[in-house]
């Protein structure tokens, strides 16, 4: 196993991090979970073109983020994650994993069932202008309308995820002080 901490002054070991690995993918992840947030927010009231426009770039973003998840899902399977905090209260170790443990199945599902539901759609997906993306299901009005329906649900769930997530972070650093987000910090 690859170790997480980065030595410190004279040898001393410095405050436990994640892999410069784990932490690019966390931050390139998220940013295109929240890029894809706000395109499915925006684009209801944009001009038609302009609408298809950031909905291309929505799919494309989707697959890259299921990708990225896969390879971060690969990376952690050799790569344990730092310890943490002493200060941080037991009770919230467990809620901790509970809630990336539904980061990864979002991370997974929200981008399939978008995937599916083109797919069955048959709308083809464009992945930046490089390749379309193979179709994973036959077309289906039946499916296409259910999964956009789950689609939405999970992309909701996706919002109140970040949100929590991002709170929690904040109050780790700022109101208990324990750093933590120096674990996650890519400069």
């Amino acid at each position: 196993m690859a170790t997480n901490a980065d030595a410190g002054a004279a040898g001393t070991t410095a405050d436990p991090r994640y892999t410069k690995v784990a932490i690019w993918l966390h931050w390139v992840i998220g940013l295109a979970v929240i890029a894809n947030i706000g395109l499915a927010m925006l684009t209801e009231d944009m001009p038609r073109e302009t609408h298809r426009a950031a909905m291309a770039t929505h799919k494309a973003l989707g697959i890259a983020v299921l990708f990225l998840t896969i390879v971060l899902i690969l990376w952690r399977l050799g790569h344990k994650p730092p310890p943490y905090p002493a200060a941080m209260p037991a009770w919230q170790r467990p809620v901790s994993k509970i809630v990336h443990l539904l980061f990864y199945l979002l991370l997974i599902l929200l981008p399939l069932s978008g995937w599916v539901w083109m797919s069955a759609a048959n709308r083809p997906v464009d992945f930046f202008g490089l390749f379309t993306v193979p179709s994973i299901a036959a077309p289906s009005e039946a499916l296409a309308d259910t999964l956009h329906d789950r689609h939405e649900v999970l992309g909701l769930t996706m919002l109140a995820l970040v949100t929590l997530h991002i709170l929690a972070a904040l109050k780790h650093q700022f109101f208990d002080r324990t750093r933590l987000m120096g674990r996650m910090n890519p400069f």
